[in-house]
């Protein structure tokens, strides 16, 4: 303060006339002025008061009423820096710092909605601006955007001012793809802005479409037959099955009306080579059999299938689409619990028997090869489907077996956390006679873990070792898997709280399968929220993240893929299951990747033995995630982190971003994988159908 007295004494030593002949806007130019040097001198509540002098002779200057929000904001005092930020929007009411501010200081005090609403209109009076644009994509408001400021326009405007920065590359292509992603309550003007374009190669390959028309109206078999006739493809004969009532009804006409309709059932012979089946009411894309008989030929799978999106009907404007359901690569464990199946599909041989339902088709077992996942929205349902015309193919589970659990715990210290661990897991397990539980001590230096750790190995069944070395995750695993002959091996945090009484049979009961070789479980957040629900790889910046991250409990997730047992590309060794033989034949946990990384590493190298990683949706635990070591709050962590995933790039190259179950239409924007939708370049499109048709679309190939 004394250098503000300082100054101002200065100025009444100079040349400057006194306060009584100054005009009033002198004097406010004096009190900013003196206002911006306490402010750079860090003095923010002498900052404050002579802002505010200067605010009671100028009220109407908007940058003073930022610079005084900001001194109020560093003193504590919110509540009176909002409405100080709220004045300068006032008084600039183009301007878009103030709101942005604003946006800052709302997020600050966790008024969510009240910050959503200062970014938007941040957004709105400077629609090229990032900074308020990518505020509302964290806060999951992407709805919440200016419509001018996403969609085909916006991205040819994007496009166009990004062509004189082509040096910049990436940076500029990511801004772009950006602004071309819609959220998805804007579903609809993405279809209408982006049509599906044709395959790359038109062939006259001759489909037979099953029309499955049982408990269908007239107007959902019109609405099918009317999007046939209108295919750019035009070698097709539809079958209506079954033909009657609706035979009789004015829709039986299109069969004088286009003679490749007939109401009747196909016999074999009619049906041999490729067969479409597609329930009634759909409404097929113009380019849908075109893609479809392409991805056939290009692939040589058994089975073709789709995405599809729902739609309502306005008789001048058409469909209105919306609720994409926009599938994984072939997992028959998720599509038979998933509420939206595929819609359509084509099936390469129709002779030996023409499904029933797409679902109950694609599980047959009749089924010979692969069947491929073509990631084009190439048919739309109605928004209240008709019944199923038989139910989906439940695929059978094994029975549970009798093999014996090693649960290993690598701990330091944390008594309380291990000891519930522990308890929760024997407590809630089936057989807890089948249950052996070792404790790796890896320095715990506190009395209290030592007495613990004494009292929990007094029990039967509770062993522990110690480890006097620099903490190693893989290691500490690794050595403890030695330990025994049990056939399943557990790996679990010491922070973890098991929530799922009989979790130990649906170890034993997935495990039993052949064609799997890692199981993960759901986690949840002691709030309630998800931590894990398998790892998503390839993710935003390409890094490797958690599925379902922060989602509530009860949010299903997109296809139900957060509550729903599937496979995925891996998962978190805060509980990861395998069978003693897998561990083996793959040499166990890397111990190079001493923190991070080491548990994808081991489920990429399971993949690449042709096992399945699966996530299990009904083992369910808290995870009290990073208590021991912290998070990655620091720069030295973080460059610890980098280094890890440097050498997980050098070792698995473009497998390191290759996820069958994830559709490569979603925008994953930051920690928010299914953010909203976009376009695909072809050669995207077809990389993903070429990958998800080999033999096994989830195993690493070498």
């Amino acid at each position: 303060m004394k250098w503000a007295r300082s100054l101002l004494k200065i100025g009444r030593r100079s040349t400057v006339p006194a306060d009584a002949d100054l005009s009033p806007r002198q004097i406010a130019s004096r009190s900013t002025i003196a206002a911006d040097q306490a402010r750079d001198h860090g003095e923010w509540a002498t900052a404050a008061a002579l802002y505010a002098e200067s605010l009671a002779i100028v009220e109407d200057n908007a940058a003073i009423h930022i610079q005084h929000g900001h001194a109020l904001k560093e003193t504590g005092h919110l509540t009176e820096a909002a409405a100080a930020y709220r004045q300068a929007a006032h008084f600039a009411a183009n301007d878009a710092e103030p709101w942005l501010h604003l946006g800052h200081l709302l997020k600050r005090t966790g008024d969510k909605a009240g910050a959503i609403n200062a970014f938007r209109e941040a957004l709105r009076r400077a629609p090229s601006a990032t900074g308020p644009r990518d505020e509302l994509i964290n806060a999951g408001a992407r709805d919440q955007i200016p419509g001018d400021v996403y969609g085909q326009a916006a991205a040819a405007l994007e496009s166009a001012r990004l062509s004189h920065l082509l040096a910049q590359g990436i940076e500029g292509m990511a801004e772009g793809a950006e602004r071309s992603a819609f959220p998805l309550s804007d579903h609809d003007s993405f279809r209408r802005q982006y049509p599906i374009q044709p395959p790359p190669m038109s062939g006259e390959v001759a489909v037979t479409v099953v029309i499955t028309a049982k408990e269908a109206t007239a107007a959902m078999l019109r609405a099918t037959l009317v999007s046939l006739m209108d295919q750019r493809h035009q070698e097709w004969t539809a079958f209506v099955s079954p033909a009657q009532p609706l035979a009789d009804h004015s829709v039986g006409s299109f069969a004088q009306v286009d003679d490749r309709i007939r109401f009747e059932r196909p016999e074999c012979d009619v049906t041999a080579g490729p067969v479409v089946l597609v329930p009634a009411g759909t409404v097929l894309d113009r380019e849908a059999l075109g893609w479809l008989a392409y991805g056939l030929v290009r692939t040589k799978a058994a089975a073709v299938y789709c995405d599809h999106d729902h739609y309502a009907e306005d008789w001048r404007l058409g469909l209105v689409r919306h609720s994409p359901r926009l599938q994984t690569m072939f997992d028959p464990d998720a599509m038979a619990t998933s509420p939206a199946s595929p819609s359509i599909a084509i099936f390469r041989d129709g002779t030996a028997k023409v499904p029933q339902a797409v679902l109950a088709g694609l599980l047959e077992a009749s089924l010979t090869g692969p069947v491929a996942h073509l990631p084009r929205l190439l048919a739309s349902v109605p928004a209240v489907p008709a019944a199923a015309s038989s139910l989906p193919t439940i695929l059978p589970t094994p029975a549970e077996s009798a093999s014996r659990i090693l649960v290993m715990i690598p701990t330091r210290d944390e008594a309380a956390m291990l000891e519930r661990s522990i308890k929760t897991l024997r407590e809630t397990a089936r057989h807890p006679e089948r249950i052996s539980v070792l404790i790796v001590d890896n320095r715990s230096s506190e009395p209290a873990t030592a007495a613990t750790i004494a009292q929990l190995t007094s029990a039967d069944g509770v062993d522990s070792f110690s480890l006097d070395e620099p903490f190693n995750w893989p290691r500490c695993n690794n050595l403890a898997a030695r330990h025994g002959e049990d056939e399943i091996l557990v790996f679990a945090n010491n922070d973890i709280e098991m929530l799922t009484p009989g979790w130990d049979e649906s170890v034993r009961r997935m495990l039993a399968r052949p064609d799997v070789g890692v199981l993960g479980a759901r986690l949840l957040y002691p709030d309630g929220e998800v931590q894990h629900a398998g790892i998503l790889l390839g993710g935003w910046q390409g890094r490797p993240s958690h599925d379902g991250l922060w989602a509530s409990a009860e949010d299903e997730g997109p296809l139900r893929r957060w509550t729903s047992t599937r496979a995925t590309a891996a998962v978190t060794g805060a509980f990861m299951a395998c069978r003693r033989d897998t561990f083996q034949a793959v040499c166990g946990f890397d111990e190079r990747l001493a923190i991070a990384y080491n548990d994808i590493d081991f489920c990429l190298k399971v993949r690449m033995e042709g096992l399945k990683v699966m996530f299990a949706a009904d083992i369910e635990l808290i995870h009290y995630e990073s208590r021991t070591r912290g998070l990655n709050d620091s720069v030295e962590k973080i460059a610890w982190d980098d280094a890890e995933l440097a050498d997980m790039n050098a070792r698995w190259g473009s497998w390191l971003f290759h996820d069958p179950s994830y559709n490569p239409q979603w925008v994953n924007a930051v920690n928010r994988p299914y953010d909203g939708i976009r376009d695909l370049p072809m050669s995207r499109v077809l990389a993903h159908l070429d990958a998800s048709a080999a033999a096994n679309p989830w195993a690493i190939m070498r």
